[in-house]
């Protein structure tokens, strides 16, 4: 695989982790509970350090890769904040809109590391991330049957 294939895989993980990261902070300034605040803006911190990790270790093989996530995950946000705004956002449907987000992480992480011809360190960091994400899916789940 070239070098651009890799660095197309790597950036579609950067992208999906900044529209984590951003749209778990709309979502923590959407949430009634503060403990599920203190989770979403943890969440967004740590999908920060998966760019950082990623984009560090795409610097060493000398990549380049954007960092400003995608128009969809733009949208998204815009969405869940006027949502919680001008209807009865509870706090079960953005915690179903952050699990829809999860999932679509997943199947990102599951697409670049089926398809890539990834370094293998880089193959291990990613899939140590997406079984962070995984985790990160099951809280979601039991969060929302807490707050149901």
């Amino acid at each position: 695989m070239e070098k651009k294939d890799v660095k197309n895989d790597i950036q579609e993980i950067i992208d999906i982790c900044k529209d984590g990261a951003e749209g778990y902070e709309t979502a923590a300034n959407n949430i009634e509970y503060s403990d599920v605040k203190t989770l979403f803006l943890r969440l967004s911190q740590q999908r920060k350090l998966f760019i950082e990790e990623i984009k560090n270790e795409a610097l060493k093989m000398g990549m380049e890769l954007d960092t400003s996530g995608t128009i969809k995950g733009f949208f998204h946000r815009i969405w869940l904040a006027t949502k919680a705004t001008f209807s009865s956002a509870t706090n079960e449907k953005v915690i179903e809109e952050s699990m829809t987000g999860e999932k679509a992480a997943v199947e990102t992480y599951d697409k670049v590391l089926a398809d890539s011809e990834l370094p293998a360190y880089l193959r291990e960091i990613l899939a140590e991330q997406q079984r962070l994400v995984k985790v990160t899916i099951n809280q979601l789940s039991e969060l929302k049957k807490e707050v149901s």
